[in-house]
């Protein structure tokens, strides 16, 4: 993975093989990293991909083993929470097919091209029920 910061914007390329997830968290412990980075688009492939569904209690996994088109996806990068992410994806399979949900796994696919928004907005999470709702510190 490389990233470059510039003014408000970063810009992220993974290479095939990369765990995405993994990268994510190599970005957060950069200091150079603010508070808050908001996905502003990604696009490229994933492979080995979980997705969970939150039925309200527990997540119920969906597994895509194939490569598949990264279509969409939105989320946070934010230092101080647990998790320090949270992304949905909307995946286009071999098939013309499309699947989304709350990216659990997933490994590059040639190559992932992401551009984040940054902000040096402190959030944090805060149970509610069974959920981890985002709230301003």
């Amino acid at each position: 993975m490389k990233w470059k910061k510039k003014d408000g914007s970063i810009v992220v390329i993974m290479e095939h093989g990369e765990d995405f997830l993994e990268n994510i968290k190599k970005l957060i412990e950069s200091p150079e990293l603010p508070e808050l980075a908001v996905v502003i688009t990604a696009l490229g492939m994933l492979n080995d991909v979980e997705m969970g569904y939150f039925d309200g209690e527990k997540y119920e996994v969906h597994r895509l083993p194939e490569p598949a088109e990264l279509l969409g996806i939105s989320g946070l990068i934010t230092k101080e929470t647990d998790p320090p992410y949270h992304f949905h994806v909307t995946l286009g399979e071999k098939d013309g097919g499309v699947t989304g949900g709350h990216l659990l796994k997933g490994r590059v696919w040639n190559t992932v091209e992401m551009v984040l928004l940054v902000e040096e907005i402190k959030l944090r999470r805060v149970p509610l029920r069974n959920l981890k709702l985002l709230d301003f510190s």
